[in-house]
């Protein structure tokens, strides 16, 4: 069905407000063992999602509810979807808000989404890895995405952008006369980047032939530990969050713009901003899911919160009229060369079995698959097992962050950060 049809039928049904967002994804998938394609396939697939939003009686509160569907249903069907909508969005009892009015009327293509070439050239750069019989590619899989997303909303909002997704999944194996491991990577971007993924998967190489032949985790107690893999984005992903406003609104997070995070850190603070396009990424857009516009603009800046994030709904609540959803964001580097941050005694954690900071209460826990041990003498050897733990509230006092910097998709980060009085669980 046409999108104007919907929006006749919403502009009839006496919904407060509504938005329909359509999303067309056009796409390859590509499945191989070793490097002998094994299956194939394209994608065309159409998503309608309507949102509509029922103001009370007494005008003091709003409902709201959402359906996805496809492009071939009838009018009556829609027209049934949207009653049944409004039904359950009556409901609902939360705060009275607005949804925004139009900023920009139309955007140009980000990226080139041709996923015929984005294909071709994933496919090319894994085909010429250097491997050997230690250590190699065992699987992979390629998905390529063009998207076309339209958002209409009853506020006058009608914006349509086009962009690129895509996603590698590796599985490299290593093994030795004695036994064989596996490290499973997945690389989000836009377009393929081809130096990324190859240096990826030989630092992946790497690590694998150094676990053949780790120790087990000695109990270090209380000890430095530097992440410098994609682990390290849940640690600024703590502040990402922090910075949320419905987490501001709901008491989950306690900064307030203008005060330090924390009172007193001696490590390096935290700068962090809001970046529109970050070269790489999967989620470069010029507008987020509601349409609203994402610019630069500084979150935080040396652990002082300058500006805030997040929906319409909550940011109506808090009286910050020209917020955004954040898409990506960088972290500005710190004041330590990766050298330093790497001098023993300290662990270098560069893959777990898991890894957790919890949004709420600051705590980290990560269960080690392969770290390297650095002694204060420069020896370094390989460790496995055992576990790291703490509280990155109060780690952060001593962080201390590299001046250079990686991005994992959407996100540019130290490429090491280092925190002091981790707790250090052996496997021995």
């Amino acid at each position: 069905m046409k999108i104007e049809k919907i929006k006749e039928l919403l502009e009839k049904s006496g919904a407060f407000a509504w938005r329909i967002t359509d999303t067309v994804t056009k796409g390859w998938e590509f499945y191989f063992i070793r490097h002998s394609l094994d299956q194939n396939r394209s994608k065309d697939i159409e998503n309608i999602q309507i949102t509509v939003y029922v103001l009370s009686d007494d005008k003091k509160s709003v409902g709201t509810a959402s359906a996805d569907m496809g492009p071939d249903e009838t009018p009556e069907y829609v027209e049934l979807t949207i009653k049944d909508l409004i039904y359950q969005a009556s409901l609902v009892q939360d705060a009275y808000y607005e949804l925004k009015a139009p900023a920009i009327n139309e955007v140009p293509a980000l990226e080139d989404a041709d996923i015929n070439k984005i294909s071709g050239d994933f496919i090319d750069t894994m085909k010429n890895l250097e491997e050997d019989d230690e250590a190699f590619v065992n699987s992979y899989e390629i998905f390529v995405s063009s998207i076309t997303r339209r958002i209409v909303t009853s506020t006058g909002i009608d914006i349509t952008e086009k962009y690129p997704v895509s996603l590698l999944e590796t599985v490299v194996n290593a093994k030795n006369r004695d036994h064989e491991i596996e490290f499973y990577n997945l690389y989000d971007s836009g377009l393929c980047l081809k130096d990324d993924i190859r240096k990826n998967i030989a630092s992946t190489m790497k690590h694998g032939r150094n676990r053949l032949n780790a120790e087990k985790t000695p109990s270090l107690e209380k000890y430095d530990v530097v992440f410098s893999s994609d682990d390290a984005v849940r640690i600024y992903e703590f502040f990402k969050d922090a910075l949320d406003i419905a987490y501001i609104c709901m008491k989950y997070s306690p900064l307030e713009k203008g005060k330090e995070v924390v009172p007193g850190i001696k490590g390096d603070k935290v700068t962090m901003k809001a970046v529109k396009n970050l070269p790489g990424s999967s989620q470069n857009r010029e507008v987020d899911s509601e349409g609203s516009p994402i610019r630069d603009e500084v979150l935080m800046e040396d652990g002082i919160p300058k500006a805030f994030h997040g929906s319409t709904r909550f940011s109506y609540y808090m009286g910050e009229k020209d917020t955004f959803i954040l898409s990506n964001y960088e972290v500005s580097g710190g004041t330590h060369t990766s050298e330093e941050l790497l001098k023993g005694p300290v662990l270098e954690c560069v893959y777990f079995s898991d890894f957790q900071v919890d949004t709420l209460t600051g705590d980290i826990f990560g269960e080690i698959r392969l770290a390297y041990l650095h002694e204060a003498d420069g020896s370094v050897k390989p460790v496995t097992g055992g576990s790291v733990s703490g509280n990155l509230r109060m780690l952060m006092m001593d962080m201390k962050m590299s001046e250079d910097r990686t991005r994992y998709d959407n996100a540019l980060i130290p490429t090491y950060t280092r925190l002091s009085g981790v707790t250090v669980t052996g496997a021995e």
